[in-house]
């Protein structure tokens, strides 16, 4: 199995990959982190590939789902930590105030040592980075147009129809309840923050039990066909 992930805001690629990875060790990971989120150049050139699976997980979510039509047909969507608009303005389940987001980009662009900015949001979110990782961010630029993005875009509930969706309940940064009622096929998790080790623990238990059940009807169906 193939896997495209998109990573969340400033996560490094190659630890999301390494992540998923733990998970799905069976499967071929790439990891992506939107460059450019507005691209829709760059949205078609990551999915030639035509990844079994793409898996957006919190901005890569809202990323997904903005640029959904150049998704191939066949590929399976997987939302974690679903992003329908960020700002909690906007009611579709953001919890950020629009003031806060502003104050995280003037950090970002006024701070010498904006190391300390992107460690505070993880604590918050209950992302435990290694101290190598934390040391080789993405540029102020590309950092600042992820939250321009997060800040600017929305979609549609209806654009989540299609596709699974989890999240947790004790998200900081997300109202799982809202959600809920916006995406009625999410699943929600217990005692899960936005970290996203306890998402794709269940997403990978999920994807066990499927198999499990396919092969289970497999097994029921091989009588039929030889008779």
């Amino acid at each position: 199995m193939k896997i495209t992930a998109i990573c969340g805001w400033a996560l490094p690629e190659e630890w999301f990959r390494q992540l998923v990875e733990s998970y799905f060790p069976k499967a071929t990971v790439k990891a992506h982190y939107p460059k450019n989120p507005e691209s829709t150049e760059e949205a078609a050139e990551l999915f030639a590939s035509e990844p079994d699976w793409v898996i957006g997980y919190s901005l890569g979510s809202l990323w997904l789902l903005v640029h959904k039509n150049k998704i191939p047909p066949q590929t399976k969507i997987i939302l974690m930590a679903p992003i329908l608009a960020f700002p909690a303005e906007r009611n579709l389940g953001g919890t950020t105030p629009l003031g806060k987001l502003n104050y995280q980009k003037k950090m970002l662009s006024s701070s010498k040592d904006y190391l300390i900015s992107l460690k505070g949001f993880f604590d918050l979110s209950g992302i435990r980075l290694p101290e190598n990782d934390l040391q080789q961010p993405y540029s102020r630029e590309v950092l600042i147009r992820g939250l321009d993005f997060l800040e600017t875009f929305s979609v549609s509930p209806q654009a989540a129809q299609d596709c699974v969706a989890i999240t947790g309940l004790r998200d900081p940064l997300l109202d799982g309840k809202q959600l809920k009622k916006l995406i009625p096929h999410l699943t929600l998790v217990e005692k899960c923050d936005h970290s996203p080790h306890k998402l794709l623990s269940r997403l990978a238990e999920q994807y066990e039990k499927s198999i499990t059940v396919a092969e289970g009807e497999l097994k029921q169906g091989n009588p039929i066909q030889q008779t």
